[in-house]
């Protein structure tokens, strides 16, 4: 009976033993759980603890080389990601992970295509809701129309015919496109109904009105006019024509844009020495969502993500900035500028404008289109050898 009990605590000690040991995390999950806290220095310290007996877990890498682009430690972020090329793991193309490196080399992150016009300076264009058609500005010398394009350059409607014709928008139905034109002498407001062919006229005033945004439902659009002396954003009802002004201030604002939701309004403003990036909310409260050394505007927000121009590089550049984890991740590298981000509705593709050599082109970036992880692997190999 002794024996037998004596036998039984022994076991049951055992699995206790067992159970505990089981149970202890390993330096991996606790380097994970640390990320997901943003404690990334503490991350690094515990996945190089386990790097000695796991070198060739592809996990181990790939939080590593995120764990140090957190940290500012490019080097040892890039020769991680080239770790995880090389074992051929699927992690190398993480969206998280792989326009953070590509930007570390400074390299654009995602595949665009240029939309051909035949030699016409394309300054503007907005996606139809389905991202198949563009309503572009395009001019020849000092007349600007707006016409209806495929992604291929083709075009399938020219909408108006002289003066200055810009800034197109699609309704969200995609049965009409707002736009800006000074026909009647000084810029105005104009909607176009694709099915009917026929131009209204929204605005009239002696004021110069421009920068047309429709919210998400259809029934506003916001735009930014001089009507009182400085440049205010305005939103007009489409059902009555009602403009309310909702901004007023002795700064300018501009580039208004409704969220996804229609809940807010994000703008630009110059109040400081710097244009930066505004939210406002249905009752007209305001707060800073985005701001740099230089100059940040023209901003479109897509759920958490807010998408802009900035000059903080010295060049015009277009940005993508995650409101929820404050990581920016810059879309293009050139000495040209890029102006005019507009993005689709689904959030898959960004129109920009890049003006070469004194020519404005359309071009759209593929955000569903990451470049190869095997050309990020050789700059990268590039860049260590230099």
């Amino acid at each position: 009976m002794i024996l037998n009990k004596t036998k039984f605590s022994f076991c049951f000690w055992i699995i206790i033993v067992l159970l505990v040991f089981c149970a202890r995390k390993s330096n991996l999950e606790k380097a994970v759980e640390a990320m997901q806290r943003e404690e990334y220095s503490k991350a690094v310290k515990l996945l190089n603890r386990a790097l000695p007996q796991d070198s060739l877990n592809p996990q181990v890498h790939y939080n590593l080389s995120l764990a140090y682009s957190h940290t500012d430690s490019m080097h040892q972020a890039l020769n991680h990601y080239l770790k995880l090329v090389e074992l051929r793991s699927s992690l190398k193309n993480d969206v998280q992970l792989k326009p953070i490196i590509a930007n570390f080399l400074n390299l654009e992150p995602y595949a665009s295509s240029i939309i051909p016009m035949a030699k016409m300076n394309q300054f503007k264009g907005s996606f139809s809701p389905d991202g198949e058609i563009i309503a572009v500005a395009a001019a020849k010398r000092d007349i600007s129309n707006i016409y209806l394009v495929r992604l291929d350059g083709s075009i399938i409607e020219k909408i108006t015919n002289g003066r200055m014709n810009t800034d197109p928008n699609f309704s969200p139905s995609g049965q009409d496109i707002v736009f800006v034109s000074d026909r009647d002498g000084n810029e105005e407001l104009y909607l176009y109904n694709l099915k009917t062919k026929n131009i209204e006229r929204l605005t009239d005033n002696t004021a110069q009105d421009f920068s047309p945004s429709f919210s998400s439902d259809g029934k506003e659009i916001v735009f930014v006019s001089d009507i009182n002396g400085g440049w205010e954003i305005y939103k007009i009802n489409l059902s009555n024509r009602e403009i309310t002004p909702l901004t007023k201030n002795g700064y300018w604002d501009g580039f208004p844009k409704f969220s996804t939701d229609d809940k807010y309004i994000v703008f630009s403003s110059r109040r400081t020495r710097s244009e930066d990036i505004y939210l406002m909310n249905r009752n007209g409260d305001e707060k800073i969502l985005y701001s740099s050394p230089g100059d940040d505007n023209d901003p479109t927000l897509l759920k958490n993500t807010l998408y802009f121009k900035s000059n903080q590089s010295g060049d015009w550049e277009i940005y993508e900035y995650n409101l929820k984890n404050k990581l920016l991740i810059r879309l293009t590298y050139n000495s040209n500028p890029d102006w005019n981000p507009r993005l689709s509705r689904d959030g898959t593709k960004i129109l920009i404008s890049r003006k070469i050599k004194k020519l404005w082109g359309l071009y759209f970036i593929n955000l569903d289109n990451l470049i190869p992880a095997e050309f990020i692997a050789s700059e990268i190999k590039t860049e260590t050898q230099r």
